[in-house]
C-alpha cells in the first residue's frame, strides 16, 4: 500500500480541497483509495464527515492501494511520524512567503514529493513559480484562484444568517459563488439578476417586485433580509420552482458581511467543489507523488 501525507504550514491552505481532488482522480483510475483526518484543526469533524461519504473512497486503509491522510495544519513531525513508510506533499497558498514555505519544505526531509500552490493569482503565476524554483522549491502544481472553490455553501450561509428555509432539501451543499445583492431603485431587475447569472440573490424584505424579478430571472437562491413579512405571490413562485428562500431579521449590509466573512474560510464541501478541484488537478502527475 502507498501513503501520502498531506501537510500545510498554515490553515485555510486548501488541503481538503487536494484531498478530495487526487482521492476522485485516483479512484477514477480504478484504483481502491482510502481518505484519512488526522484529529486537530478547527474543520477537523468536518473533514472527517466529509471524507466519510465521498463515493469510491474507502475508510478502510487495509482494503486501499492509496491511501491519503490529510494532518492538522503546522503539525508536520507527528503526521510524518504516524506514516513513516508514504510519502508527503506541501498544500500551501501564494500568499506563503517562499523564504518560510522553503524552510517547513525542507524539514519535510527526503520523503517531500514537492508543494502544491493554492489560489494563484494569474498576474502572480509567473513570478510566484521562478520565485519557489530559486528557493529550492519543487511546485507539482499551482492551482488557479476559483471562486466557485472559495465559495461557501447554501448550509454555512444559513447559520452565518441565522437564517429561517424553505425549499432547501438536499441544496445545502450548493456553493454561492456568484451571490448578486439587487438594487435600491424602482427598476424591475430581472435583466440585471440575469446578466449576473446569480447563484444567489440578497433582497430586502420590503421590494416584492424586486424578489420576482430575481425568481423569474432563475436565481438559485433568493436571501430576503429586514425580517418583514414576504408577500404570498413571492412565495408561491419560490414553491413553484423549488428554489431555496432564506429568510433572515438581519439588515443587508450586515447579512452581505456575513456572507463575505466566510468566502475562503468555510468548510470545504459539496459536489460540485469536488469536481472542480478535481478538474483542476487533472493533469497533475500522480506518479510523482509515490514514486
Amino acid at each position: 500500500m502507498s501513503a501520502l501525507t498531506l501537510l500545510a504550514p498554515e490553515p485555510l491552505a486548501g488541503k481538503t480541497a487536494v484531498a478530495c481532488g487526487l482521492a476522485r482522480r485516483i479512484a477514477s483510475e480504478g484504483k481502491r483509495v482510502s481518505l484519512q483526518r488526522i484529529p486537530g484543526g478547527d474543520h477537523a469533524e468536518n473533514d472527517a464527515v466529509l471524507f466519510s461519504g465521498l463515493k469510491g473512497v474507502t475508510q478502510d486503509s487495509t482494503m486501499a492501494e492509496i491511501t491519503l491522510i490529510e494532518a492538522p495544519a503546522g503539525d508536520r513531525a507527528r503526521s510524518l511520524a504516524d506514516f513513516p513508510d508514504g510519502r508527503a506533499v506541501v498544500i500551501t497558498d501564494a500568499s506563503t512567503p517562499m523564504g518560510a514555505l522553503a524552510d517547513y519544505c525542507r524539514e519535510a526531509g527526503d520523503r517531500l514529493a514537492g508543494a502544491v500552490i493554492n489560489k494563484t493569482p494569474a498576474r502572480r503565476a509567473d513570478s510566484l513559480l521562478a520565485d519557489a524554483k530559486a528557493a529550492g522549491i519543487n511546485v507539482l502544481r499551482a492551482l488557479p484562484e476559483d471562486r466557485l472553490l472559495a465559495a461557501p455553501v447554501i448550509r454555512d450561509v444559513v447559520q452565518a444568517l441565522s437564517a429561517q428555509t424553505e425549499h432547501l432539501d438536499g441544496g445545502g451543499m450548493r456553493p454561492l459563488d456568484r451571490p448578486v445583492i439587487a438594487t435600491i431603485s424602482a427598476d424591475p431587475g430581472q435583466g440585471y439578476f440575469a446578466r449576473y447569472d446569480a447563484s444567489a440573490v440578497i433582497v430586502r424584505s420590503d421590494k416584492p417586485d424586486l424578489q420576482l424579478a430575481a425568481l423569474n430571472a432563475g436565481a438559485g437562491c433568493l436571501i430576503v433580509t429586514g425580517g418583514l413579512p414576504i408577500l404570498s405571490y413571492v412565495l408561491e413562485r419560490a414553491e413553484e420552482d423549488q428554489i431555496p428562500l432564506l429568510r433572515t431579521g438581519l439588515d443587508t449590509i450586515t447579512a452581505v458581511q456575513r456572507i463575505e466573512a466566510i468566502f475562503g474560510s468555510s468548510p470545504f464541501a459539496g459536489d460540485a467543489k469536488i469536481e472542480r478541484i478535481s478538474t483542476l488537478l487533472s493533469d497533475l502527475n500522480l506518479a510523482a507523488l509515490f514514486d
